[in-house]
């Protein structure tokens, strides 16, 4: 009895001794897993691209019009019945060809009564010579009194008036008579036949009616309208290509006429480009487009790739030791692969690039793997 009693306390103590064993296993036993750990980032791939300095001609566009050296409207020098139209429109005339004639029939009339009247103060200031000559000896032989020395005097010297009034009006009678065949004054196009014969025409002093349209072609001008913001950038010898439609290729050129008139409705200013055109191959009035290349400048560039943004908040990352920094920039569009900076970056300094460039935020750790500038 007393030893189950002995045996009972001596399992209940193992068994304590377990549980308590069990317990402080329990406690002393592996650490609950930590929760997880705060993660690094990783650094992002990019290359680099240089800000350079080159040499630059941005070409200045217009457009306009090809205008002939000369263009005259040519009309009657004489009132007249037009009696004869020599050319058509799309003759080729040189200088001294007839254009058309005036009924010389009056004209002819009125140099004949001009010779006439001609041949009538000649007789007449001959004779007032001989009637003067002959007064003139008899006074000096004091046979002729002063004041008849006098009146022989006077009327040789009405008659050479006479002489030289019919002389004028002779002179006048013939240039008329000469007027009366309208010649080409430059060699040139027939570009309008305005009257046929038998129209009455007056001279152009007084009703302004042409009968012809001439044009001077050997040369001709483009005549271009460039916006005013390039005015200081354009000046009489800078060079120029001319594009005009219908003729294969381009044309080189100078601007040499620049019109001091800025128009104040489209805000441009003229040039004009002059054209050989021995054959007559650019007409008047072909519309033109001309690329002016005014002389070079300085300009700062950058990768288009490099800078990101929209126009107005544009902006690049830089590498600072491992880490990308944004900075902004004011550039403007130059060509398809590259920006002019007008400010924020420059010549000799890096911006990131690369596929990678859109994942970038300030700080990011970056890995240059290009250390090579782009060119």
């Amino acid at each position: 009895m007393n030893l189950t009693k002995c045996t009972r306390k001596a399992l209940a103590w193992q068994l304590s001794l377990t549980i308590a064993l069990l317990i402080m296993a329990m406690a002393c036993g592996e650490p609950e897993p930590a929760g997880p750990a705060e993660s690094v980032p990783q650094p992002i791939r990019v290359s680099r691209s240089s800000v350079s300095q080159v040499e630059l001609v941005v070409p200045v566009f217009g457009t306009g019009t090809i205008a002939a050296h000369k263009t005259t409207e040519i009309g009657p020098r004489v009132d007249g019945i037009i009696e004869e139209v020599f050319v058509k429109v799309g003759d080729r005339v040189k200088v001294g060809d007839p254009l058309f004639r005036t009924r010389q029939v009056h004209y002819q009339i009125r140099v004949d009564e001009a010779r006439h009247s001609l041949d009538l103060a000649q007789a007449e200031i001959e004779h007032a010579k001989r009637e003067y000559d002959r007064v003139k000896s008899l006074h000096t032989s004091s046979i002729a009194s002063v004041d008849l020395l006098d009146d022989s005097k006077t009327g040789h010297d009405m008659a050479n008036a006479r002489l030289g009034s019919a002389r004028s009006a002779h002179a006048r009678a013939l240039q008329e008579l000469e007027d009366t065949t309208v010649r080409a004054p430059y060699p040139g196009a027939i570009t309008h036949r305005y009257v046929d014969e038998g129209a009455m025409m007056r001279t152009m002093m007084s009703s302004n009616s042409p009968v012809v349209q001439i044009m001077k072609m050997d040369i001709v001008a483009a005549i271009i309208q460039v916006p005013e913001t390039h005015l200081s950038r354009v000046h009489i010898g800078t060079p120029a290509r001319v594009k005009v439609d219908g003729i294969d290729g381009t044309i080189e050129s100078e601007v040499y006429i620049l019109n001091d008139l800025v128009d104040p409705v489209s805000r441009a200013f003229e040039v004009r480009l002059p054209i050989a055109n021995e054959d007559m191959k650019v007409k008047p009035g072909l519309f033109a487009q001309a690329e002016l290349m005014p002389e070079p400048r300085m300009v700062t560039v950058v990768d288009r790739g490099a800078v990101l943004g929209s126009e107005g908040s544009r902006y690049v990352f830089l590498d600072d030791n491992g880490t990308a920094i944004r900075r902004p920039i004011k550039a403007r569009d130059l060509d398809a692969m590259r920006l002019e900076v007008l400010d924020g970056l420059s010549a000799g300094e890096y911006v990131l690039a690369g596929p990678n460039l859109q994942r970038l935020t300030p700080r990011t750790p970056v890995v240059v793997e290009d250390e090579h500038a782009n060119r």
